[in-house]
C-alpha cells in the first residue's frame, strides 16, 4: 500500500492545484468506509482503491479549466496513466470510482462502468457513492467538516458530521449527492450533526 500511496500522489502532485480538498475528502471517505467497511461487507482492497480514487477524483480539473467534464478528465488520466503498482483491472475500477464523483450515477450509456463485471460493478457503486458524499461534504473546500461517522441502521445509513460553522452548502450537495450510495445499499442515506462533546 505504501508504494502505491507514493505513485498516487505522485501522480497528483502533477496535476492538483488544490490537494488539501482531495486530501480531506480522502480523509473523510475513509472515515466513512472504515465504519461500514463490516456491515457492507468491505475489505482491504476496496479501502485501497476508495483512498486511491478519493486523492486523485480532481486531477481532470488540469485539462478543463471551468471544470466541465472534469470528473470524466480524472477517470481518464488514472486509466492511462502507467500504474506500477496497479493491475489493468483494479486501475479501472479506481477509474470509475473517481469518475463518478460527480454528476449523474452510472447510466445504461456509460460504457466503461458496463465493461466492469457485475462484482466490481458493486464495489465501484459502493465506493463512488462513499467519494460522492465525501466530496458534498467538503462543498466550500473549507474543511468545515471535521470528523464524520457512519452506521447501518433500522432502514437507514445515516452520516453524522461533526461541523466548524455553518455547512449549509455542505449539507445541501450532501442531498444531491447520496443517490449513488443509496442505490448501492438499497436504503436512505441521511445525514445529521453529531451531538456536541
Amino acid at each position: 500500500m505504501k508504494a502505491l500511496l507514493q505513485e498516487t500522489l505522485a501522480l497528483r502532485a502533477r496535476y492538483d492545484e488544490e490537494p488539501g480538498h482531495s486530501d480531506h475528502v480522502a480523509t473523510l471517505g475513509l472515515q466513512i468506509f472504515n465504519e461500514l467497511a463490516k456491515p457492507l461487507g468491505l475489505g482491504d482492497q476496496a479501502r485501497k482503491y476508495l483512498h486511491c480514487a478519493a486523492l486523485l477524483h480532481d486531477i481532470g480539473w488540469s485539462q478543463t479549466p471551468d471544470g466541465k467534464g472534469h470528473h470524466k478528465w480524472s477517470a481518464r488520466m488514472i486509466r492511462e496513466h502507467d500504474w506500477k503498482n496497479l493491475t489493468p483491472e483494479e486501475t479501472a475500477v479506481v477509474a470509475q470510482i473517481a469518475r463518478y464523483h460527480r454528476k449523474s450515477p452510472p447510466q445504461a450509456t456509460h460504457a466503461d462502468f458496463h465493461a466492469l463485471s457485475e462484482p466490481e460493478q458493486k464495489l465501484v457503486m459502493l465506493l463512488g457513492g462513499i467519494l460522492r458524499v465525501a466530496d458534498a461534504l467538503d462543498r466550500t473546500h473549507s474543511g468545515r467538516i471535521k470528523r464524520v461517522a457512519a452506521s447501518v441502521e433500522d432502514k437507514a445509513l445515516v452520516i453524522r458530521v461533526r461541523p466548524d460553522g455553518m455547512w449549509d452548502a455542505e449539507r445541501a450537495m450532501f442531498d444531491t449527492k447520496r443517490d449513488m450510495l443509496q442505490i448501492a445499499v438499497r436504503q436512505t442515506v441521511r445525514c445529521e450533526e453529531l451531538p456536541a462533546d
